[in-house]
């Protein structure tokens, strides 16, 4: 039996969205599942670009309430977001 290799671009996409759903709750994930199916395609950029949005304005209020653990939690959820995004709107583009 072989096993069937991935590139390198098709590893790092990968990883990126095991991330981003690592870190999103099932609720949320919902969504772009409902819109793509089992896979993440550029149909999924307002949501993701949304949810970036919501994100990034959680962190300063959740800091100014010593809300340390959450804060990170949206920090990572903000770092794996970013990147997802600008995957997809090079496929987008392409």
């Amino acid at each position: 039996m072989t096993k069937q290799r991935k590139s390198p671009r098709e590893k790092d996409w990968t990883h990126l969205v095991e991330q981003y759903l690592g870190l999103e709750s099932m609720a949320v994930t919902e969504d772009p599942l409902d819109l793509c199916g089992a896979c993440i395609d550029s149909r999924a950029l307002p949501l993701l670009k949304r949810r970036l949005h919501e994100e990034e304005a959680q962190i300063s209020l959740l800091e100014t309430h010593g809300y340390v653990r959450m804060r990170e939690k949206c920090e990572q959820l903000v770092a794996s977001l970013r990147p997802l995004i600008a995957v997809l709107e090079q496929e987008e583009h392409a």
